[in-house]
Parts: C-alpha cells; sequence; structure tokens
C-alpha cells in the first residue's frame, strides 16, 4: 500500500512568462538553455487541475491563517508579522504591535519616473543598517512607531495603532516605476511624508558617504509593505506536518502555526520521505522581476533536476501517495500515480501550456 504523505510544492511564477512564448520566434525559443521539462509537463498535463477563485489568499488559506479583506483597518496581509517570527532573537513582543516592512532600497530618479533598482543588492552589513536605523529613530523618536532592523535588508516598523494602508510587496515594486506602486488609505499622506523625510535623513547620513565613497549603492530610501498583527489560526485546516524552505515569510508561518521548519538543502530527499510537507521553490520570482528569460528557464530546469525528479520518483515508487503543485495564481495540479499513467493524455511542451 502506497504512503499516505503528501508533497505540495509551491512554485510561485510558475507560469510567470507564459504570455511571452508565443512571441518568441524560432531563433529565439532556440536560444533558450532548456524548454523541455518531462517531469513537470507530465503532471502539468496529465494531473488534476483546481484553479480557486481566491488566489490572491494561496498563502493564507493553505495554512488555516484568517485574513478579513473587509476590515476597514486592515488593509494589508500580515507579512511583516509573520515574517518577523522566524529572524533570530527579536526584542519586542511581536503580538502586542502592528508590524510593517521598511525596507531598506535604492531609489533611481530619471525624469518623471522613480525606479526601485535594489534591495538585496545593496549588500549592506548588519553595522551599516543599525546604524542607519539608529538615526532614523532618534530623528523620530516622538513618533507612535520605532523601526528595527533584524537583518541588514529586512527592516520592521513597530506601530502602536493600525495603519490605514494597502501596500505593494516589494518583488511587485522592484525594478519598476515606483509611481505606480505607491501606498493608499487614510493614512498614505502620513506615511508619504515619512518617507520622505526618511530619504533626507539617509542621503545625509555617514553611511551613504562612506558608500559612495567605494562606489556602492546607497541605502536612499525605504520600501513600506506588508503590514498587520499576527493573523488568527484555524489547525482544523492545515495537513502539513512541515514547512521546507529558504524563505523567512514561510519559516515565520511554519512557526505561527506549530510546524517544523527545515531548510532547503542536499538533505531535501531524506526529509520529504515523511508526513506531509509543504515545500517553497521560490527560486524563479527574482527572473520575473528582473524580466530575464534565459535565467528563469535555467533556474526551471535546476528545480526539475534537483527538486521534482525527486518527488516524481517517490511517487511513482510508492513512498508517497500524491503531489499537489500549487501556483502563486491558485492553480492547483494535483498528481497521483494513477493520474499519471493516464498515457491517453498527451503531454504538452511547458512553453505551449496555457495556464486559463
Amino acid at each position: 500500500m502506497p504512503s499516505d504523505s503528501t508533497l505540495t510544492l509551491f512554485i510561485p511564477d510558475l507560469f510567470g512568462f507564459e504570455s511571452t512564448f508565443s512571441q518568441l520566434s524560432a531563433e529565439e525559443m532556440s536560444s533558450l538553455p532548456e524548454t523541455r521539462f518531462p517531469i513537470l509537463e507530465k503532471w502539468l498535463s496529465r494531473g488534476l487541475i483546481d484553479k480557486s477563485s481566491g488566489s490572491n489568499d494561496v498563502v493564507f488559506s493553505e495554512f488555516g491563517l484568517s485574513f478579513d479583506s473587509n476590515s476597514e483597518q486592515k488593509k494589508d496581509k500580515p507579512y511583516a508579522a509573520l515574517s518577523l517570527l522566524a529572524e533570530k532573537n527579536p526584542e519586542v513582543n511581536i503580538a502586542d504591535f502592528y508590524w510593517l516592512r521598511a525596507d531598506p532600497v535604492y531609489m533611481q530618479a530619471d525624469r518623471d519616473t522613480v525606479l526601485l533598482t535594489a534591495h538585496e543588492e545593496l549588500v549592506l552589513t548588519q553595522l551599516e543598517a543599525d546604524k542607519l536605523v539608529e538615526k532614523i529613530n532618534s530623528h523620530f523618536i516622538d513618533e507612535p512607531w520605532t523601526l528595527y532592523s533584524f537583518g541588514p535588508h529586512r527592516w520592521y516598523l513597530a506601530l502602536d495603532k493600525p495603519a490605514d494602508l494597502m501596500t505593494y510587496p516589494i518583488a511587485q515594486a522592484k525594478g519598476k516605476n515606483v509611481n505606480h506602486f505607491m501606498a493608499t488609505g487614510d493614512d498614505a499622506h502620513y506615511w508619504l511624508t515619512i518617507t520622505n523625510e526618511i530619504q533626507m535623513l539617509l542621503h545625509g547620513s555617514n553611511v551613504n558617504f562612506e558608500r559612495e565613497s567605494r562606489n556602492m549603492l546607497t541605502a536612499n530610501s525605504v520600501w513600506l509593505w506588508g503590514g498587520g498583527y499576527l493573523p488568527d489560526i484555524n489547525n482544523t485546516n492545515i495537513i502539513h506536518d512541515k514547512v521546507i524552505t529558504e524563505n523567512i515569510l514561510f519559516s515565520g508561518i511554519a512557526q505561527h502555526c506549530g510546524l517544523d521548519v527545515l531548510p532547503l538543502n542536499e538533505k531535501f530527499s531524506n526529509h520529504i520521505q515523511t508526513g506531509n510537507n509543504f515545500i517553497v521553490l521560490d527560486m524563479l520570482s527574482e527572473h520575473i522581476q528582473n524580466s530575464d528569460l534565459y535565467r528563469f528557464m535555467q533556474t526551471l530546469n535546476e528545480i526539475e533536476t534537483k527538486f521534482l525528479k525527486c518527488c516524481d520518483e517517490l511517487l511513482l515508487s510508492k513512498k508517497i501517495n500524491k503531489i499537489v503543485l500549487l501556483a502563486d495564481d491558485g492553480t492547483r495540479i494535483t498528481a497521483t500515480k494513477k493520474y499519471l499513467s493516464r498515457w491517453w493524455k498527451r503531454v504538452k511542451p511547458y512553453v505551449a501550456y496555457k495556464n486559463a
């Protein structure tokens, strides 16, 4: 009898270049490093497909986290509070505050546009981050919030009360004109004013003067996103036993839900042979942000050979019962040995797959 174990593989931006493939010439297609992915294509073509209408809440529904989208005060999804759970030695009681990410970024002005061109690419040291955060906190000492740096590129605002603010995750704004991603809500004007003041402070900081002298990018602004309190949990909806990830948000979600967290490393095949596992394979998102189709296809090939192949072998050998491929648009593809044996369903190329 097969094991009852289920592997859920969450692959954000899996279909991020879908509309691009039909526009490529044969010559352009042939220049890509890899265009066929036998295991992924088999799952997509023969698995059972379901498209959720609540695609934007896929992370929350998967882990039984409540998110009241009709609340007048709580506009964002609480990515900041959840991520903070996975930070090392946070100095505050997370549940007592409303949290916002306020990540250091480099903004590049160009005529009528302002581009968010760098975040982790700044390669800040923790010492540099601490100095910048201390400068900001000292200037805004009378404001009802405090800024923390629990990682060089992950800064958090602890607010005494909720912010009526709807923001965009930094991944959506990176590389784009930030004028199209401005926060909205009753508190948006206040935070725009605060952000502008922070930009002036950062411009005059010794840290940035020193970085400029070494021809390094400066942290000349912050990006606010992911505000909220820690959400409630409905444990009856959680089927997972552990989360395998390098993503700090999912590490925090796992901790919030009382699940084990394991790193995504060379022991992957051993970790997934028991229990119900949720695996985050988020390597493609960087290439979507950079509009880099070549590296996207290279990375998808690495995902196929390093992870999907292992999962497929476990399924076919009956060491696991089911694989669920989950995309961030709500697409859910269930693969079982029975489904994959449907030889009459033609396996279509990944580049021809239409995620409708």
